[in-house]
């Protein structure tokens, strides 16, 4: 499924609103298969997605709703009759545009230094040369403690014996193998309107 087959979200107008947002969005979908939530994304490719809440869930397609969005001025062709495809707010808008982009290596996944910290009384960890978080408690370096990542679709552990490799694009994103063969390989972008 390629971007048509999502929820498209037409403006039919656009008022200011209230300093929660800078927008807020009169429209309709044209379906709503993949809509669960009432926050999501209007994907807008090549550019940053519009995030919003929606005044509800609507019932039916033919319902008019209310998008409230802080993100109206990052979209300079927004205007009464444009349609944008809907992200639920399950996924990222970032999720989309990564199956799309389709530019994806195979890789071996090898584990790699951690650094763990302490924040409010939690441990944690990161990549080894990412900044700490503010206010964070140093705890050091592991040796191989960053032992696995996760598919960013379904969220199947990649590194170990049973899954050592997966694929990842520019920005670090990893796929399982079975994720990259159904979603990646195709461009197909119907896991944003699964349950």
């Amino acid at each position: 499924m390629d971007l048509s087959g999502l929820p498209h979200f037409t403006v039919e107008s656009i008022r200011q609103n209230s300093a929660e947002a800078d927008a807020l969005l009169i429209g309709r979908f044209s379906h709503l298969r993949g809509i669960r939530n009432d926050h999501g994304a209007l994907y807008r490719a090549g550019g940053l997605p519009m995030h919003g809440a929606l005044s509800r869930v609507p019932a039916s397609a033919a319902e008019t709703v209310e998008l409230a969005t802080p993100d109206a001025s990052v979209a300079p062709e927004l205007a009464p009759g444009v349609a944008y495809p809907w992200v639920d707010g399950y996924w990222q808008a970032y999720h989309v545009a990564m199956i799309l982009d389709g530019r994806w290596q195979t890789r071996l996944f090898s584990p790699t230094p951690a650094r763990y910290f302490r924040q409010n009384g939690v441990t944690g960890w990161q990549p080894e040369g990412a900044p700490l978080p503010e206010g964070a408690e140093d705890l050091g370096v592991r040796a191989g403690a960053w032992d696995h990542e996760h598919c960013e679709l379904c969220n199947a552990r990649i590194g170990g014996p049973a899954a050592p490799d997966g694929y990842v694009d520019a920005e670090d994103h990893w796929l399982c193998t079975d994720c990259y063969r159904r979603y990646a390989v195709p461009r197909d972008v119907s896991f944003a309107t699964e349950a």
